[in-house]
């Protein structure tokens, strides 16, 4: 019975040293600033979707859920921020060249429509982040416009969503 206890504690104690460690850089510390889409021309309910089912992993705005803290947990979750952030960060939108958002949006659209996105892996914690057809649409039409709007070279009409 004291060896499962040890094992246990020994355990216990292997996963908060480790949790110190972080393979892909600590990303808690980066500034959350940067309003998603920023100088894009996003009506309200697409960066609503945005916001509320792909910034944890593609923006600076991440939420850590408690389990996070504690290794191997959070070296899963540090390890998919940090490749969707790399894949694409919505806190960088302005920076982001012209070509390369046209390249972003057109990804944007073939991964929501093909459900590539949000991972299943991600929607089985975070089943209500799954997008719904309305939003899928929302987001292809938006990502359609958007690429013309930026071919064409206007500037956005207004910024929406702003807080």
């Amino acid at each position: 019975m004291w060896r499962v206890a040890f094992a246990c504690a020994a355990l216990g104690v292997a996963g908060v040293v480790l949790s110190l460690a972080h393979p892909w850089g600590d990303l808690r510390g980066v500034a959350p600033g940067g309003q998603i889409l920023e100088g894009s021309a996003a009506p309200n309910g697409v960066r609503e979707v945005f916001e509320t089912k792909c910034a944890d992993c593609h923006s600076n705005q991440t939420h850590w859920p408690r389990y996070s803290r504690v290794a191997p947990a959070s070296w899963l979750l540090e390890h998919d921020v940090h490749a969707g952030r790399s894949a694409m960060n919505l806190s960088n939108w302005r920076e982001t060249g012209a070509e390369d958002r046209i390249a972003l949006l057109a990804r944007i659209a073939a991964e929501a429509r093909n459900g590539e996105m949000p991972p299943k892996p991600y929607l089985m914690l975070h089943p209500a982040n799954r997008l719904t057809e309305s939003e899928k649409q929302q987001m292809v039409a938006w990502t359609r416009a958007e690429r013309k709007r930026i071919k064409s070279g206007n500037p956005p009409q207004k910024e929406t969503g702003s807080k």
